[in-house]
Parts: C-alpha cells; structure tokens; sequence
C-alpha cells in the first residue's frame, strides 16, 4: 500500500503505524566523513513518502546532525531507511534526543537499539525522557 506525502508537514501521531522499533546506530558507512568523525543512524520506515517525511522532520527539529537522506529503494524487508548523519560526540545523547524528538510522531512505546557487531538493547520511551532529563 503506498501512502500520499504529507504537503503541510508532520502532525502528533501521523507515522505512528509506519515507523519501525528498531533503530540502527554505526551500522551503515557516512557519506559526509569518515568513520570516526560520523555516525549514520538508520530509522526504518513501511513506504517511501512517510521516510522523506520523517527525514525532512529530523532536519528541521532541535538535534543537531549533519545530514539525512533516504534509501532510494526498500531494503530486503520491504523497508526505507531514513539514513541520520551526525557527529561521533555524545552518540546516546544524541541517539536518545533523535528517539524522542519523534516519539510524537510514532507512538512507539518500546525501541530497539541496534549496534554494529553487537546486541540490540531494547529501551522504553518513558525511560529515553528520563535519561534525557538527567544528561542535559
């Protein structure tokens, strides 16, 4: 099923069937520099029109990044990514302030941290806030 672009931006709740829980940081190589200066994390959307919604939102909110852009074809789950660039300076704060920027837009309750070579840490949104909170 494909989904019509949102002309007047994203509203509370839009993408919150489209978005998947899982979240990948470092997994995927930056275009803008090299591997120890950037970080890509990869947000994975059902269609093409809600990912470059959601990139334009990220480039727009108040987490710093360098670049986003989308996959120009779905991966081998049916899947765009909506690739984040950003710097290799507080990554979790950063992750965490990603995560909760759009956390109105998606409604999801629980992540799932995906890490190069290593196991996905799975965290609640209510705890993204605390941590938030605590780490200003």
């Amino acid at each position: 099923m494909r989904y019509e672009q949102i002309k007047e931006g994203v509203e509370y709740g839009d993408l919150e069937t489209l978005v998947d829980s899982t979240v990948s940081v470092a997994e995927f190589k930056p275009k803008t520099g090299t591997e120890e200066d950037v970080i890509v994390i990869g947000f994975y959307v059902k269609d093409e029109a809600p990912a470059l919604d959601l990139s334009k939102f990220i480039e727009r909110g108040v987490t710093s990044i360098i670049d986003t852009e989308v996959s120009p074809n779905p991966n081998d789950v049916d899947m765009y990514v909506v690739f984040v660039e950003v710097e290799n300076k507080d990554l979790m704060k950063t992750t965490m302030s990603l995560i909760n920027d759009i956390h109105g837009l998606v409604k999801v309750k629980e992540w799932s941290l995906k890490f190069y070579k290593r196991e996905a840490i799975n965290v609640k949104a209510e705890e993204i806030k605390e941590w938030l909170k605590n780490h200003r």
